[in-house]
Order: structure tokens, then C-alpha cells, then sequence
């Protein structure tokens, strides 16, 4: 239990270090880009992800089905050849984008340098992700604590050196060059390393296996990036560059919740898969009944004392965003729920199904954003989200208890009703409530006090 424990800490620090970067430096960099600035960023960052899911294929996404499906001996095999074929796919990408530079300059609205910068950046997020989701179903929680310090300290310090050196109006360019830089440059080293450890560039017998399965993550991956942001990109072409920087400060700030989500989820996701291997649900459930009661406690917690830290978060030109927080928190809670049939559906390889539900909540939230944002602006594109992440639990929710799982499923509404409840009572607490700060203040610190004192009980995270 101890080492569980210990693999569990460093694995959520490690992540929330990794993924919390943007958000902790958040409050520096739109200070000193601005509104126009961060938007510019902002978009950027977007579209960087999409050429990392795009690109590479998201083989990454496959290691944990790899150990549940060959021995241990041949899993640096395994790595080493998909990071092959994710490196062939991301060349084949980089020459018809830079044959056709100057149509995708044109269609993203960005400068031909930065579309080069996004290439580079792209394929080192996705490298040093492959090695961060290595590291985290390898139970090597240390390393990636190493990994995850290394790539924000140095973001950060070049990211702000550069900064200073730009002329106020092109200060993003900065932020942009720091970031590219670090993954482009530690992208290349975590490749050759993977490489180097495997060896096995191309076996048919291993692309086969993660590309039936990689190609619907995609789908997935793209679609759930989209679902998150399809949102800041239309703000920005309907309501222009500074209205989209309030709604992206706003919602890295709901983020912070994201990063301890995906924190946890990559500390227990190893432990679930290793119980439903050995068919061992009664363990699974009381893991993830911790799970539940944990991350509940903290998205409480969050958004009771919203309000008054995203005021000293953020800038007084952003405060118009403060009203979005509680509706960002409540769409990633909604994510939350959704990574227990997730990963039920992932254990038995139904990567389709995953893919056909973020697909379709994808396309209902663009639609969706579409008629708000031109009657309701920010509010109506973030109603949005959560409505479409909203389809996109219930759709999973009812394909795992009703057609995959039935009987053997886990984690029926008698398993994360009541949590949900709570959850939905502080939301609605903070948006009737606004004003009435210490009674929020009260209420969220006896929530983190008792579930402090329940982690003390059973002495273990989970």
C-alpha cells in the first residue's frame, strides 16, 4: 500500500506539473501579452495539438493495451516500433503542409514562421507524451517527476527571457518560441531514446495491433480537443482576438481542474487496468469509489472559492470571464464521470464506441456554439460545451451499463449519482451566490478537511 501510494503521489505531481504549466504561468503571461496577445497564443496552442493527434496517430494511446496484450520482454519492441510508424506518419504531414505553406498560413491565419514553429512543437508534445504515458504505466513515477520539472522549468525560463526581448506587440512570438524550442529539442532526444531502447523499427505483427486501435483514437483524441476548443476558435473568428484571450484565461483557469483530474486519472488508470486483468472488480470498485469521493471533494472545493482567486488570478480586463469558471468546472466534472466507462471500453478495446461518442458530442457543440455565442457571446459558447460534454457522459454511461458491460459493469448511477449531486449543489451555490463569499469559504474548507481526514482513515490515496 505504501508504494502504491508513493507511485500515485509522484504520478500526480509529475502530471499536474506537466499539464499545469500553461495554467500556473497563466496569470504571468496574459499580464504581459494582453488580451489580443493571449488570444493569438491561445489559438496557437490549439492548433498544435490538433497536428500532434493528427500527425502522429496517437500511438501513444495504445501502450497500456500493449501490456495487457504482450509480455513484458517485448514491450520496448512494441514502443519502439510504433514511435516508427508515429514518426513516418508526422513526415508525411510536415511535407504537404510546408508544399502548401502558404494556403494553411492563409486558412489559420498565422504567419508562415509560426506554422513551422507548430510542427516542430507539435511532434515534440507528442514525443515527450509517449515517454510521460511510458513512464506512468511502467510504474516509474520518479522519472516522470524528473521529466515533468525539466520541461517546466525551462519552458518557463526561456518562455520569459524571450518575452523580454519582443517588441510589445509581437511579445506572443515570445511565449510561442519557448515552447517550441523545449518539446521541439526534447521531442528529438525522447525519440532516439525510444528508438535506441527497442530497436524494432517495423514489425507488421505490432503496427497492425496499434493501428486497428490508434485510428479511432484519433477520432477520439481530435474530436475531445475540438469539444474543448472548437469553442475559443469560433469566439475568435465571431468575436475577435480579445474577446477569445478572456475565454481562453478563463477557461486555463477551469483547467486547473482538468490537470488534477487527469493527475489522479493517471495514477489510478494503471492500477484499474491491472485489476480488471486479474478480473478483480471487488478491488476495482473501492479504488474507484476513492477515486470518485476525491476528485468530488476538489471540484467542490474549486469552484466555491472561484469568484474571488480568479480576481487575483487574472488581470481586471479579463474579469469578464470570472462567470465562465463555475461552467468550465462543471464540463470538466462531466469529463471526469465520463473516464470510468472510458476506460471500461478501452479495456476491452472498444476504441469505436469512444471515438463514435466524442465524435458526435464534437459536432453537436459546434453546432451548439454556433446559435449561443451569437445570442448569449462567452456564456453561450461555454452553456455549450457543458451541454455537449453533458451527450457525450450519457451516451458512454449507457453503452457500458446497457450493451458492453450490463451485469459486470461497475459503475452503475447508484456508484456516482449522489457524488454528482454534490457537485451540482456547489455549482449552483456559487452562480445563486456569487457575492456571498464566506459561507462558499466556510463550506469548502470543511469539505477538504474531512476528506483529508478520510485519506488518513484508510491510509491510502485511493
Amino acid at each position: 500500500m505504501k508504494k502504491q501510494n508513493r507511485i500515485a503521489f509522484l504520478n500526480m505531481l509529475s502530471t499536474l506539473l506537466l499539464r499545469g504549466l500553461s495554467i500556473v504561468t497563466s496569470a504571468i503571461f496574459s499580464r504581459l501579452l494582453g488580451t489580443n496577445g493571449y488570444g493569438v497564443l491561445s489559438t496557437y496552442n490549439v492548433w498544435v495539438s490538433v497536428a500532434a493527434i493528427t500527425g502522429t496517430l496517437q500511438t501513444s494511446g495504445t501502450l497500456v493495451n500493449a501490456r495487457v496484450e504482450y509480455p513484458p520482454e517485448q514491450q520496448k519492441a512494441y514502443q519502439s516500433s510504433v514511435m516508427t510508424l508515429s514518426l513516418f506518419s508526422f513526415l508525411c504531414c510536415c511535407v504537404l503542409v510546408l508544399i502548401f505553406l502558404g494556403p494553411v498560413s492563409t486558412l489559420l491565419e498565422m504567419q508562415w514562421y509560426l506554422i513551422v514553429l507548430l510542427l516542430w512543437h507539435a511532434f515534440g508534445s507528442f514525443c515527450v507524451n509517449f515517454l510521460n504515458s511510458k513512464f506512468t504505466y511502467e510504474f516509474k513515477a520518479g522519472r516522470n517527476l524528473v521529466l515533468s520539472l525539466g520541461v517546466t522549468l525551462t519552458t518557463l525560463a526561456l518562455s520569459v527571457g524571450l518575452i523580454l526581448l519582443m517588441p510589445e506587440n509581437l511579445r506572443y512570438v515570445g511565449r510561442i518560441l519557448g515552447l517550441a524550442v523545449t518539446y521541439g529539442v526534447l521531442g528529438i532526444a525522447v525519440c532516439a531514446y525510444i528508438l535506441h531502447s527497442g530497436k524494432t523499427f517495423y514489425k507488421r505483427e505490432y503496427w497492425r495491433f496499434c493501428i486497428a486501435l490508434a485510428i479511432p483514437v484519433v477520432f477520439y483524441s481530435l474530436s475531445d480537443l475540438l469539444l474543448g476548443h472548437s469553442d475559443l476558435v469560433m469566439v475568435k473568428k465571431m468575436l475577435g482576438d480579445s474577446k477569445a484571450g478572456i475565454y481562453s484565461l478563463a477557461y486555463n483557469f477551469g483547467s486547473v481542474l482538468f490537470s488534477i483530474f487527469a493527475a489522479l486519472n493517471n495514477s489510478w488508470t494503471p492500477f484499474f487496468f491491472e485489476d480488471m486483468k486479474q478480473g478483480n472488480l471487488d478491488r476495482v470498485r473501492f479504488q474507484a469509489k476513492h477515486f470518485l469521493e476525491l476528485f468530488t471533494v476538489l471540484a467542490m472545493g474549486f469552484v466555491l472559492l472561484t469568484p474571488e482567486v480568479y480576481h487575483w488570478f487574472a488581470g481586471q480586463d479579463f474579469w469578464e470571464g470570472t462567470s465562465l469558471t463555475t461552467l468550465f468546472a462543471t464540463g470538466f466534472y462531466l469529463n471526469f464521470l465520463c473516464t470510468f466507462p472510458v476506460n471500461f471500453e478501452y479495456f476491452h478495446k472498444k476504441t469505436k464506441m469512444v471515438a463514435a461518442a466524442t465524435v458526435t458530442s464534437c459536432v453537436l457543440n459546434i453546432g451548439l456554439n454556433y446559435v449561443f455565442i451569437l445570442r448569449f457571446g462567452l456564456a453561450g459558447a461555454a452553456a455549450a460545451t457543458v451541454l455537449s460534454h453533458t451527450f457525450q457522459f450519457m451516451f458512454h454511461y449507457c453503452y457500458t451499463r446497457y450493451v458492453l458491460g450490463k451485469k459486470n459493469y461497475p459503475f452503475g448511477i447508484r456508484f456516482w449519482g449522489k457524488y454528482a449531486a454534490a457537485f451540482a449543489f456547489a455549482a449552483v451555490l456559487v452562480t445563486v451566490l456569487p457575492a456571498a463569499w464566506l459561507p462558499r469559504w466556510g463550506l469548502g474548507a470543511a469539505l477538504g478537511l474531512w476528506e483529508l481526514w478520510q485519506i488518513k482513515k484508510r491510509k491510502s490515496i485511493f
